[in-house]
C-alpha cells in the first residue's frame, strides 16, 4: 500500500507540474498593435456617397487609439497558381478563441486593386503574389480592409492532395456538373453535380481548380464558358466548402493517429510566419472548437465584369455590404471598422 501510495503521489505530482509547465511555455501569440492615428489626421467627415452610413459619428477621433478584442486573431490564408505564379485562392479567416468561433471569408481573386510593387503596377489582387509574394499580398489585404493580418499561410496545392489522401478521401456535394479538357495541361475535369464519396486528393484539386467548362468540336476548336454561370454559387464557395470538408476529417477521431503524416506533409508544402509555439497555442485551444456552430463562410460582395483602366472582368467591392462583413465576421477591433479605414477601389 505504501509503494501504491508513492506511486500514485509521484504520478499526480508529474500531472501538476506538467499542466503548470504548459500554461507557462503555451502562451496566446503576440500580435500588432493597433495604429495610433496622428494629430494632424483629417477629422471625420460624413460621406454623401453612404446615405446609411455617418462616418462622423462613427469614425474614431482624432488621437483616439484603437483597442483589440483578447485573443482574436486574423489569417491569410493562399495557394499559388501553378500556371502563371498568381494567386489561385485567397482566403482571410479569423478565430475568436474565447469564443470559440472561426469566420473565413473569400477574397475572389479578381478583386480590383490599383497597387504598384517596384516596377510592377497591378489591378487585380492576384497579381500581388506573383509580384511580391505573400508580403505584398498581405499588405494588399491589409491597406484594401482596414484590419492588420495576424499570421499567414500559403500552401503548395500539392499538400492538398497529400492530405486528402492521407485522411482517407473526403465526402461533397459537388454544386455544378463540371467539364473542362485543357490536352496542354494534361487536365481533364468531369463531375456530375452531386454528392460525391471517398473524393481523392487530386479529385479535390480539380473541383477547387475548374472555373470553366469546355465544348469540343474537333481536336483543334473548341469554347470555353463560366462552368458557375447562372448557378447561384461561385468557385469561391466551393474552395470554402472543400476547405471544410477537409477540415472536419482532419479532426475526426480517425485521423488523429496519423499526425506525424500530417506534420511531414505540412513542413514541405506550408509556409508561414507561425511559430511552434503558435501552433501549440492554436492546437489547444482547437480541442473546444466544434465546426457545426462555431464556423461561419462568406465571400466578399460586389459585380465580377467590371472594366478599369482597360483590365476587363475585376471583381469590384459592393462597399457597404463588404463593411457589413469586416466588422460581424473579421474585426479584430473592439470598435467598428469604418470606411475611411478601409480602401476597396472603385471603378468609378
Amino acid at each position: 500500500m505504501k509503494l501504491f501510495y508513492r506511486t500514485l503521489v509521484i504520478i499526480s505530482a508529474v500531472i501538476v507540474t506538467t499542466f503548470v509547465v504548459w500554461n507557462l511555455t503555451i502562451r496566446p501569440p503576440a500580435v500588432e498593435a493597433p495604429p495610433i492615428p496622428t494629430q494632424d489626421a483629417k477629422p471625420p467627415v460624413d460621406d454623401p456617397d453612404t446615405p446609411d452610413i455617418d462616418e462622423s459619428q462613427t469614425t474614431p477621433a482624432v488621437g483616439q487609439t484603437l483597442n483589440r478584442k483578447d485573443r482574436y486573431y486574423t489569417f491569410l490564408l493562399a495557394a499559388g497558381d501553378q500556371v502563371s505564379g498568381n494567386a489561385d485562392t485567397i482566403m482571410i479567416a479569423s478565430y475568436d478563441v474565447p469564443n470559440q468561433k472561426v469566420s473565413l471569408v473569400s477574397i475572389p481573386r479578381d478583386t480590383l486593386v490599383d497597387r504598384t510593387h517596384g516596377k510592377n503596377h497591378y489591378y487585380k489582387i492576384n497579381g500581388a503574389y506573383a509580384f511580391g509574394g505573400i508580403d505584398e499580398l498581405k499588405e494588399a489585404v491589409t491597406e484594401m480592409l482596414g484590419i492588420p493580418i495576424d499570421f499567414y499561410v500559403t500552401v503548395d496545392l500539392k499538400a492538398f492532395v497529400e492530405v486528402v489522401d492521407a485522411v482517407g478521401g473526403v465526402d461533397f456535394y459537388v454544386p455544378i456538373d463540371m467539364n473542362y479538357d485543357a490536352p496542354d495541361q494534361d487536365l481533364h475535369i468531369h463531375y456530375n453535380q452531386g454528392q460525391h464519396t471517398g473524393l481523392t486528393g487530386q479529385q479535390v484539386l480539380e473541383i477547387a481548380r475548374c472555373r470553366k467548362n469546355s465544348v469540343w468540336y474537333d481536336a483543334v476548336n473548341y469554347d470555353v464558358y463560366d462552368a458557375y454561370a447562372g448557378s447561384g454559387t461561385n468557385r469561391e464557395e466551393t474552395q470554402r466548402g472543400l476547405m471544410v470538408a477537409i477540415a472536419k476529417k482532419l479532426l475526426s477521431w480517425g485521423s488523429l493517429t496519423k499526425i506525424n503524416s500530417f506534420v511531414d506533409i505540412l513542413q514541405r508544402n506550408v509556409k508561414t510566419n507561425l511559430s511552434g509555439t503558435d501552433m501549440a497555442y492554436f492546437a489547444s485551444q482547437a480541442v473546444a472548437f466544434k465546426m457545426d456552430t462555431g464556423m461561419s463562410t462568406a465571400i466578399f460582395p460586389g459585380a465580377g465584369d467590371v472594366t478599369y483602366k482597360g483590365n476587363k472582368w475585376c471583381w469590384e467591392y459592393d462597399r457597404e455590404a463588404s463593411l457589413e462583413i469586416i466588422n460581424t465576421m473579421l474585426n479584430p477591433y473592439t470598435t467598428d471598422v469604418t470606411l475611411d479605414m478601409t480602401h476597396m477601389v472603385q471603378a468609378n
